[in-house]
């Protein structure tokens, strides 16, 4: 018996992620790292489109204005990120009003100088003090679970 043919090869390809308009709605989720619930914000490769970035801080604030006040710990992963003084901008608003709900935040920005500097820049522009900075995302998650 022969093989079924598809009539068309392209029509079987599909797209890295099969709804393009929706490979953003995970960004913003829960995690578990020993034992501990960590609400992830996959920011890595955002800032091109201001109204990409946008559309996802919205979306963090709802998930995490959710969540009983002082109960949250936040990994936020900027790396590769764009770096522009709009998108700085709206990363300080939403750290401002995740204030009530976050009792710890990581924010992974890599190696880069550049990431650092804009991470500084939003942490004092904040004056948040339960924010800490990590190249790694691994060191990041520890750290989270460890703090009181």
């Amino acid at each position: 018996m022969d093989a079924p043919s598809l009539p068309d090869s392209r029509a079987t390809h599909l797209p890295t992620h099969p709804f393009p308009e929706l490979r953003t709605m995970n960004r913003t989720r829960f995690v578990e790292h020993r034992g501990k619930r960590v609400l992830l914000l996959d920011y890595t490769g955002l800032g091109d489109d201001p109204a990409e970035l946008q559309a996802e801080i919205e979306r963090t604030k709802a998930v995490i204005s959710a969540e009983p006040p002082g109960t949250v710990l936040t990994l936020t992963d900027v790396r590769g990120a764009r770096i522009t003084p709009a998108n700085v901008r709206a990363m300080k608003e939403l750290v401002q009003h995740n204030v009530p709900y976050v009792r710890w935040s990581a924010v992974v920005v890599g190696l880069s100088g550049v990431y650092l500097t804009a991470f500084r820049a939003i942490q004092a522009l904040s004056r948040r003090r339960n924010l800490r900075s990590f190249g790694d995302p691994d060191e990041a998650k520890e750290w989270l679970v460890t703090q009181p």
